[in-house]
């Protein structure tokens, strides 16, 4: 009976630490559930949060493409206007230039008569300011030629652009390639293809500026020509009608005059010059009696 009641108390007590050890493990299996399930909710905040970023970054950068390229236009304008004063007009253009903030790129002035002159200017004003340069400047006279007209260089600008960059990355290459040459022919090499892109680069650079300046200001070609006076046409004489009483009578008045100044030489001249005449007749006549009388010439 003490054995089966030993034996019962044996099975009894193993139970009992079979429960406890099972009892004590389950705490442990619950933890690391709890903590499995922590790990894998902050992956996937972590890998949602990038998800996110990824897909706002990849936004920004298609906002940024689809925003139009501001386009450079070069604008450019032909007036030719007659004017009262040239010289007025030209300090009005000039100071017109001025208030708009551009500048004059060159100016001629020639004198086209006696009194009146010419000119010939080069404007350049903000392209901003360009519609409204042209409506000032019409305001100087008469508008005999009346131009404006744009080139779009958009698309060559942003070309130049990709080429640059290009090329630039190109040079820099060649730069590494010629910090690690191993002999001198290499480098030589290298030294003159890196001449021949920088070159480029300056050639692309330099147009890439001059599309900007130009697309900047706009230019306007100004000619002024004076208002010449109209000359008067003479008028054309008209055929008039025979009257031979007014020739009589012009000759008439033209006998009386003559004959006037005939009795008029003669009156002068004969008080003038007749005693001189009369003395002169007088030897003369003196000379005959005698050469008459002795024969002094006719011998």
């Amino acid at each position: 009976m003490n054995a089966k009641r030993f034996t019962w108390l044996a099975a009894l007590t193993v139970m009992l630490f079979l429960l406890a050890a099972c009892g004590g493990g389950a705490p442990e299996m619950v933890e690391d559930t709890a903590q499995v399930d922590t790990v894998q909710v902050e992956v996937t905040r972590v890998v949602t949060e990038t998800v996110v970023e990824e897909v706002e970054s990849a936004a920004d950068v298609a906002n940024t493409v689809a925003q139009p390229q501001a386009r450079l236009i070069i604008k450019n304008g032909e007036l030719a206007i007659m004017v009262v004063d040239t010289d007025t007009a030209v300090a009005s253009a000039t100071q017109l230039v001025a208030d708009l903030g551009g500048y004059i790129i060159s100016q001629q002035i020639f004198d086209v008569q006696v009194g009146h002159s010419a000119a010939n200017m080069q404007l350049a004003v903000p392209v901003t300011q360009f519609e409204t340069a042209l409506t000032q400047l019409r305001l100087l006279g008469e508008v005999t030629n009346d131009f404006a007209g744009g080139q779009d260089v958009t698309d060559e600008f942003v070309d130049l652009g990709s080429r640059l960059d290009n090329l630039i990355a190109t040079r820099d290459r060649l730069r590494t390639f010629l910090d690690n040459a191993e002999t001198v022919e290499e480098a030589l090499r290298i030294n003159d293809e890196l001449k021949t892109v920088e070159e480029e680069i300056a050639i692309i650079q330099g147009r890439r500026n001059y599309l900007s300046d130009r697309s900047a200001f706009s230019t306007i070609d100004l000619s002024l020509q004076p208002l010449l006076p109209t000359p008067t046409p003479s008028p054309i004489p008209t055929p008039s009608s025979w009257q031979p009483g007014n020739t009589a009578q012009l000759a008439m008045v033209n006998l009386q005059e003559s004959a006037q100044e005939t009795a008029d030489f003669s009156i002068y001249y004969g008080i003038v010059c007749g005693p001189w005449l009369l003395l002169l007749a007088l030897v003369g006549w003196l000379g005959w009696r005698v050469n008459r009388r002795f024969g002094w010439w006719t011998r």
